[in-house]
């Protein structure tokens, strides 16, 4: 099963479409987070939004995510040893308020686990053999946890230990 998500904050209707396209051509389930899309698929299963339990089932039972280019989807998919695809919303298609995505995927795609596909073509080429998406469980991961758990001790205590 492939998990596509477009976060709760805007839609995302270029990966969803592309999502919805690619599924109609391939046996592979997929499910989707649309938000509040305009564009609703035909061939993939979607609920416009999901609650957190739900949203890491489906996270966890994925053979691939397949996210816009956030940070918390990123973090979640490694948390859950999934390999995710990240695109990014372009702010040059009024997807976004401005290109930080753009920026973002450059070094996202560097971290171990996380694939950038910034065109429809990138997208296809990652999802034609998603058993070669690997994530690794390195020293890198654990530093991502030691960033993970800072970040939630700051959040619940607002200061720095």
């Amino acid at each position: 099963m492939i998990f596509v998500a477009v976060g709760t904050q805007f839609p995302f209707d270029r990966l969803i479409e592309n999502m919805d396209q690619w599924a109609a051509d391939y046996d592979e389930e997929v499910i989707a987070q649309i938000a509040d899309g305009e564009y609703l698929p035909k061939n993939i299963n979607w609920q416009r939004f999901l609650d957190p339990e739900q949203y890491n089932n489906n996270i966890k039972q994925a053979s691939v995510f397949v996210s816009h280019a956030g940070m918390g989807n990123i973090i979640s998919a490694r948390q859950h040893n999934t390999p995710i695809i990240v695109m990014n919303r372009q702010f040059e298609l009024g997807e976004h308020r401005n290109n930080h995505q753009a920026d973002g995927i450059k070094w996202m795609a560097e971290l171990s686990g996380v694939y950038a596909a910034p065109t429809q073509a990138e997208l296809y080429t990652l999802l034609s053999n998603t058993k070669a998406l690997q994530i690794s469980s390195s020293t890198e991961n654990k530093k991502l946890d030691q960033l993970v758990g800072f970040l939630g001790d700051y959040i619940q205590t607002g200061s720095i230990n």
